[in-house]
């Protein structure tokens, strides 16, 4: 857990600060009055109660994952069979074959629950594939846009795609690399066309039509998640 606390502060017309965890943010209730060094100083004060409020939702969206239906995982769209083994081996391995994800767990761990071994050994190749992936999504939209970011990061969120943040920093989820590449790349559109409109106005569904006409199809295929 970062031992930096982000927050947002909500001014309010109330006497009091209120201090709520959310959905993995921190959010902040607060007299207008208040300077920003007072309501630093209580975030310091709840930060042990803040950090276990932020672990405790950390660690029910990783029970919540799940990267494997029917002993296969997806990569960029297409579907791998997944082939689990044990063998003598310090740490967890993987081998991604043509056709096939191939991941090697030691031995001590044949008469125990593995499955969570299992999900962050894919967790870990997908944070490597998206570093890749992403990239290079990023340079192609740059140039073709010619515009670009603050920065970009890639950072796993709960049915979160990607988001901008205010500062005009990028944050792509990894978890991206199971959609195939049109979506990927509809999607870092998407968030690089909310550099030049905040919102869903015409003119910003007129900038993505531009660049990808059928983006519609894409939209569709990911409309569960937000971005």
């Amino acid at each position: 857990m970062n031992s930096v606390i982000t927050y947002t502060v909500n001014r309010a017309m109330n006497t009091g600060l209120y201090i709520s965890v959310q959905n993995g943010e921190v959010m902040v209730k607060a007299p207008w009055y208040l300077s920003k060094e007072k309501i630093q100083a209580t975030i310091e004060e709840k930060k042990k109660w803040i950090t276990e409020k932020l672990r405790e939702y950390e660690d029910q969206n990783i029970k919540n994952r799940n990267y494997i239906e029917n002993n296969k995982v997806k990569i960029l769209g297409k579907d791998y069979a997944l082939k689990v083994f044990f063998k003598n081996v310090e740490l967890p391995e993987l081998d991604l074959e043509e056709n096939r994800v191939l991941i090697y767990i030691p031995n001590k761990y044949k008469k125990i629950e593995h499955q969570d071994i299992v999900r962050k050994v894919i967790e870990k190749m997908y944070d490597t594939l998206a570093e890749k992936e992403i990239e290079n999504m990023m340079e192609k939209t740059r140039i073709a846009l010619g515009i670009a970011p603050e920065d970009y990061k890639i950072e796993r969120m709960d049915k979160t795609l990607a988001k901008i943040t205010q500062d005009k920093t990028i944050i792509i989820n990894p978890d991206i690399i199971m959609q195939n590449k049109e979506i990927l790349e509809y999607v870092v559109l998407h968030e690089f066309c909310h550099l030049k409109y905040k919102n869903h106005v015409k003119g910003f569904y007129e900038m993505i039509k531009k660049q990808m006409p059928y983006y519609k199809i894409y939209e569709e295929e990911i409309k569960e998640y937000k971005y």
